[in-house]
């Protein structure tokens, strides 16, 4: 049943990427699905990004060890506002500057090659570390639970991602991403309620009598609260500028679509985490002893939930996985082909050659992932501890003091983005190797982050912009997008009467979340007796 149902899926997802590539007939199809995305398809895209195999091994398995306090209390709820500046702020503002990819946005604002290298550097290296990790573990699992060998198991992904990326692109990628969402909604909607419901409120509040502290923001490790804040400071700043958020939000049709999906994916973001990490804590109830830790989700599908369930809960740890894969593929098949080969080696393409050159960066960047994965270099490892952390340290300074700030400039921007990334590696490194100690309330990514703002500010006041720096910022701040939004609605017959009923509808969405948001989480909080 299990490897019938994975087959089914992976068939399935393939099928419909495929098909979803006919309807991409040129460059702003493949880059940005031609701004069409609906509500429904850019929740679904920004959904599947939060419940990744990360969350569905290595945090289900410190709940379960530790309590599920330790990262759902504030975590969860710090990806939650790192969401939503990414999508409100730092995606409106960037689409609303006519912004493909995020490189983008460093070409536009500083018109500096030193920049853009940087800044693609640090994409790449980001995603691909990012990336191929959750791959390899997650492949590893999935080898073993379906029989189907490591290698082999890696292929097959890469093939079905190819279909709907290459071919596809940013259209493939969201469409397939919001079937995906279903299948993972399944697993807090269904499965995790299920295994919670097994076990029973009142057994799993009984933990802290034989598991001292389990039901604290410590956790069963006594961490302190300064860790804890660190991890809700940690989420803000890994989400607030990930591509994989912040570039979900240039396929969208126009700013009523952005805002209604920000609450909505506001509201799926600690949902759709919190869920689960609550059912691994269940799992200490339904099968305590379980040494390898990462396995409770898989160990909970495969044998305390019926057998269908077990599979779709395995479904939807793979599109858990190709939800995060294809988002590496697209964007480093884009900043390849896009952002390095057109724009900075100046090459004047047209719209068919465009096209090709796009599925040909996916079609390497495939490759390169998937002979990586296979290889399961120690290397990786090493890279992806700082994967998710660069674009906190390196991109977020830059980004936001281009955004806002007059005296912004490229010196400043290569000055922030080199220190912050290189603080962060050296003081992590000399952390793991027990050089120098942290305070417990103190992360890496603190510091690292500080450096970089720190950077900014004394090379912005030591140096000044080019004209065509203050020029930009000047443009700027004279667009927004939701200006563009209503010029948009005001050109069309009935216009008026059209934006009044997305105002309206739009506030009529953000008014039923808050809701739904304060039933779901009282009943927990009610239920668990805090």
């Amino acid at each position: 049943m299990t490897t019938t149902i994975f087959f089914v899926v992976l068939i399935f997802y393939v099928v419909a990427g495929g098909l979803v590539a006919r309807l991409v007939k040129n460059k702003s199809d493949f880059y940005v699905m031609g701004e069409k995305g609906s509500t429904l398809l850019i929740v679904g895209t920004l959904g599947a990004t939060y419940l990744s195999a990360v969350t569905l091994l290595g945090i289900a398995g410190q709940s379960y060890a530790e309590g599920p306090l330790v990262i759902a209390a504030l975590g969860s709820f710090g990806a939650w506002i790192g969401t939503l500046i990414a999508v409100v702020y730092i995606g409106r503002k960037m689409k609303a500057l006519g912004c493909t990819t995020m490189p983008d946005f460093f070409e536009m604002r500083f018109k500096n090659k030193k920049v853009s290298i940087i800044a693609l550097v640090i994409m790449i290296v980001g995603l691909l570390g990012y990336g191929v990790i959750q791959l390899i573990g997650a492949g590893l699992v999935l080898s073993q639970v379906t029989g189907i060998s490591f290698p082999l198991m890696i292929v097959l992904f890469t093939l079905a991602l190819l279909v709907f990326c290459a071919l596809g692109g940013m259209y493939g990628v969201v469409v397939t991403d919001t079937i995906m969402l279903f299948t993972m909604l399944a697993i807090s909607c269904l499965i995790a309620p299920l295994l919670i419901g097994q076990a029973g409120f009142d057994n799993m509040k009984a933990l802290s009598e034989t598991i001292p502290f389990y039901w604290t923001i410590g956790g069963a490790e006594q961490r302190p609260l300064g860790w804890s804040i660190s991890q809700f400071l940690v989420w803000i700043l890994f989400f607030s500028c990930t591509p994989a958020l912040v570039s979900r939000v240039f396929p969208a049709k126009n700013d009523f679509v952005i805002l209604k999906a920000a609450v909505i994916g506001v509201f799926l973001a600690p949902f759709m985490q919190v869920i689960v990490f609550l059912a691994a804590g269940g799992m200490q109830v339904i099968q305590p002893g379980i040494e390898t830790t990462d396995n409770v989700m898989i160990i909970g599908f495969m044998n305390h939930v019926p057998e269908a369930l077990g599979g779709l809960g395995l479904a939807g740890l793979m599109a858990s996985i190709m939800s995060t894969a294809s988002t590496l593929f697209v964007l480093t098949g884009f900043a390849l082909a896009r952002d390095l080969y057109e724009h900075l080696f100046d090459k004047k393409l047209s719209e068919k050659r465009s096209l090709r050159v796009g599925r040909y960066a996916q079609v390497l960047v495939a490759v390169v992932v998937c002979v990586i994965a296979i290889m399961q270099p120690a290397a990786i490892y090493w890279i992806s501890i700082y994967a998710g952390a660069i674009f906190g340290v390196g991109w977020l300074p830059t980004v936001v003091g281009g955004l806002e700030w007059k005296r912004m400039n490229s010196q400043a921007a290569i000055g922030s983005m080199l220190a912050g990334t290189t603080a962060f590696i050296v003081v992590d490194e000399l952390v793991r190797r027990a050089v120098i100690t942290l305070p417990i309330h103190i992360d890496s990514l603190m510091v690292a982050f500080a450096v970089g703002v720190l950077t900014l500010f004394i090379i912005g006041f030591s140096t000044r912009p080019s004209a065509h720096e203050q020029a930009f910022y000047k443009k700027m701040k004279q667009t927004s997008m939701s200006a563009i939004t209503i010029k948009d609605f005001a050109s069309r017959p009935n216009g008026l009467a059209q934006l009044k009923k997305e105002y309206k509808q739009t506030m009529i969405i953000s008014i039923s979340f808050v809701f739904i948001a304060a039933l779901i989480w009282g009943y927990f909080l009610m239920m668990l007796g805090f």
